[in-house]
């Protein structure tokens, strides 16, 4: 039997706080409410978290390190990005809490710090991106440092994509996802929090309030109050109550790693990793502190949450860490592949906060940062549920308009980019006479086609555009809701 799963009979029928979701959110959630004496706490989910974001997460603590030239240029995206920043000041003391319940006694922290990397392969993206994350760096006074990027131990990448800059970031390394997990649960139980592997088939309740669920056997929990935090699955176990619910749309975006066993050369002893480009968050590697180490950098909107991936994203992640960060992973021995599906909102901001239903609670629309910002929405989530007040502001209330942050020639111009930086690293091929600019424009168009059908002038980010361009189910998901939005301002911020 799982350590995690209660057997049938004992299974509580009742609870004063049912979390819906055992990913980080959840079981962070659980551990604050649990300190704070707030009563009986129940998690669902099921034990393997095959399709969650969690599981597969490279958990780089790194909120400076994923700054873009978006970032910090409107009021929201300021909001938004000092959420990482706040959150990144309570890891150190979880991690002290949680390591007397790391598996193994292994670190829990992997790595101390990051390097960030400006390579050949990319594109003009990867300058702007850096000097953000070295701007943003400055305006927060935090510490950073040029360094020679061949003084970075176990990079070795390709010549031909070899690195012609490089800066160092001291406060910002990684965290073994996987070990945090299986820690807090330990933590949780320890604490009689009472963790079930199961999902949840149906939220139960009336036209005012949430009662509980039903689980997918049949069995029901009665609960006070019913928190979603089933990240990209959020949308549909809500819905389930609240069929007609309205809110800013939420897609699932997969991404893919593996974790490989090293086989010979210097091990990475940091964060190595790329600005965010191509509409994710860069190649990187993270030390995993026991002679593995994790590549990602994948990242794909998709029409339905699901545990596998392509083998297009396959061969991207092995090909270009061997370009890219080292030659001699082409070695090494992959000893676990990972999927899973971030909550990604058609605004980019996270979904916190109270729903038109007694007693019902949202976390979830955290994209890539729901891991990092998993302790501090904890802690807000915890007070707003006994009556205290909240931790970060109102802006990211579940029931809000889309945030704006953008204008729409900026959106399209954000999209160019990100194209071209995926064009050049993949060596994408075009007829020899064919310029930069052209392949530009040809991306442009689209995107500006994409606007002139839709109508609107809500303006949307690289990644949501892209898939709305791709995916025929995904541009008839986002073109209606844009459309039912044009009547309204659009936008809870200013551009």
């Amino acid at each position: 039997m799982s350590a995690t799963t209660e057997k049938p009979d004992v299974r509580p029928a009742q609870a004063d706080v049912l979390i819906v979701g055992n990913g980080a959110l959840g079981l962070f959630l659980a551990r604050e409410l649990s300190a704070a004496g707030a009563g009986s706490i129940v998690v669902v989910g099921p034990a393997d978290r095959s399709s969650g974001g969690s599981q597969a997460a490279g958990a780089m603590m790194g909120c400076f390190a994923e700054a873009t030239s978006e970032s910090l240029r409107t009021q929201p995206a300021r909001t938004r990005f000092e959420l990482g920043v706040a959150a990144h000041e309570r890891w150190p003391a979880v991690l002290a809490a949680l390591q007397e319940h790391a598996p193994g006694g292994r670190p829990l922290l992997t790595a101390p710090e990051t390097h960030v990397v400006l390579n050949s392969i990319g594109a003009e993206l990867d300058n702007v991106n850096l000097a953000a994350i070295i701007n943003a760096l400055t305006e927060y006074g935090k510490p950073w440092q040029e360094c020679d990027p061949h003084d970075i131990p176990g990079f070795n990448p390709r010549t031909d994509t070899r690195a012609l800059r490089a800066i160092l970031l001291p406060e910002e390394g990684a965290v073994d996802a996987r070990a945090v997990l299986t820690a807090l649960q330990s933590d949780l139980q320890a604490s009689g929090v009472t963790l079930l592997d199961a999902s949840v088939r149906t939220l139960l309740g009336d036209s005012d309030s949430v009662t509980g669920a039903e689980l997918d056997d049949g069995h029901v929990i009665e609960a006070g109050k019913v928190v979603v935090a089933a990240g990209a699955l959020s949308d549909s176990v809500l819905k389930t109550l609240i069929p007609d619910l309205d809110l800013v749309p939420t897609f699932a975006g997969l991404g893919f790693a593996m974790i490989a066993r090293r086989t010979g050369g210097e091990p990475f002893r940091s964060v190595v990793r790329t600005p965010n480009r191509g509409f994710a968050c860069g190649l990187h590697v993270v030390p995993q502190g026991d002679g593995t180490e994790y590549y990602g950098a994948t990242n794909r909107l998709v029409d339905e949450v699901g545990s596998t991936t392509w083998m297009a994203d396959v061969r991207f992640l092995a090909q270009y860490s061997m370009q890219q960060l080292d030659e001699r992973a082409a070695s090494h021995e992959v000893v676990r592949w990972l999927a899973g599906n971030r909550p990604v909102t058609l605004d980019g901001f996270p979904l916190i906060g109270w729903l038109p239903r007694a007693g019902l609670y949202l976390m979830s629309g955290t994209y890539r940062d729901g891991f990092h910002c998993a302790p501090l929405l904890a802690a807000h989530v915890a007070n707003e549920l006994q009556g205290k007040p909240g931790l970060i502001d109102p802006i990211f209330q579940p029931t809000r308009r889309p945030v704006a942050t953008r204008t729409v020639e900026g959106s399209i111009q954000e999209y160019v980019e990100h194209n071209l930086a995926g064009w050049f690293e993949t060596g994408a091929q075009a007829a020899p006479q064919m310029t930069t600019k052209q392949i530009a424009d040809y991306y442009r168009n689209m995107a500006t086609q994409f606007y002139e059908r839709v109508g609107t002038d809500y303006a949307l980010g690289p990644d949501i555009l892209w898939y709305a361009q791709g995916s025929l189910l995904g541009g008839r998901r986002v073109a209606r809701y844009l459309r039912r939005l044009q009547p309204a301002a659009a936008g809870a911020g200013a551009l």
